[in-house]
């Protein structure tokens, strides 16, 4: 009698995967720079100016961050520190303060926000009652992404969230996925990486013999190798995510 086909173990990202972080990091942003940025920074400057290079910035020192170069203590008001000099505003009496309390607001306010990406909890629900074991595996925080993962939701479909904190190592070091296997009891053909980052989730997994799902809605060109790749959670629905046999 043939041995029916397991499903395979699941290993989602969690910003711009399944947590919608660009809308929510931009509204919580917004307030905040209402709040404490408007009455100190000049008047031509406005929320929409100070995300724009916000975001730029916040990409550099993530780099940094994975690259261990900058600490999460360093990282969190240098991002805010950056933006300002980036927009042309000299360093004035106050800025060090100023940038230390929007990074201090933002990670008690942006990780309260809900908003998914389409289809995320339908996706992530059929897949569980498919039979997967799924798992977050996020380079995010160990204090924010826990509140990501309650507040939206998302908690009652996963069986762990794995942080670059809890695990020591970021993605795309090998040790991180290495130890998501020993801590899951899973092997790398059983196991399925799906996020936004081709660096980080996409080669990291597939360096260390794991099938990839890149979650592309962008349609952003590459000459990367991968499994599969999708523009919609949703077309995860119809992908082979069984082991092989």
């Amino acid at each position: 009698m043939e041995e029916k086909q397991q499903p395979s173990d699941l290993f989602f990202d969690l910003d711009r995967t399944l947590w919608d972080f660009d809308r929510n990091s931009r509204e919580a942003l917004k307030e905040i720079f209402e709040e404490l940025a408007i009455p100190v920074l000049p008047k031509s400057i406005t929320a929409r100016d100070f995300i724009a290079v916000y975001e730029v910035e916040n990409e550099k020192c993530w780099r940094l961050y994975r690259e261990g170069k900058l600490t999460q203590s360093e990282l969190r008001p240098l991002r805010f520190t950056r933006s300002m000099e980036g927009l042309g505003i000299p360093v004035f009496d106050g800025m060090e303060t100023l940038a230390e309390a929007m990074g201090e607001a933002y990670v008690q306010r942006a990780p309260y926000r809900t908003a998914l990406i389409l289809d995320a909890i339908e996706v992530v629900r059929t897949l569980r009652e498919r039979g997967h074991r799924m798992y977050i595996l996020t380079n995010g925080f160990e204090e924010v992404q826990h509140i990501k993962m309650k507040n939206s939701g998302l908690e009652p479909f996963f069986d762990a969230v794995f942080t670059s904190d809890a695990l020591g190592f970021k993605k795309p070091n090998p040790e991180t996925f290495n130890q998501c296997l020993i801590r899951t009891d899973s092997q790398p053909s059983h196991a399925v990486m799906i996020g936004d980052d081709l660096e980080c989730d996409v080669v990291g997994a597939l360096n260390c013999g794991w099938r990839q799902v890149h979650f592309n809605p962008h349609g952003v060109r590459h000459g990367q190798q991968i499994w599969r790749t999708v523009t919609t959670l949703k077309a995860l629905l119809d992908l082979p995510l069984m082991n092989p046999q």
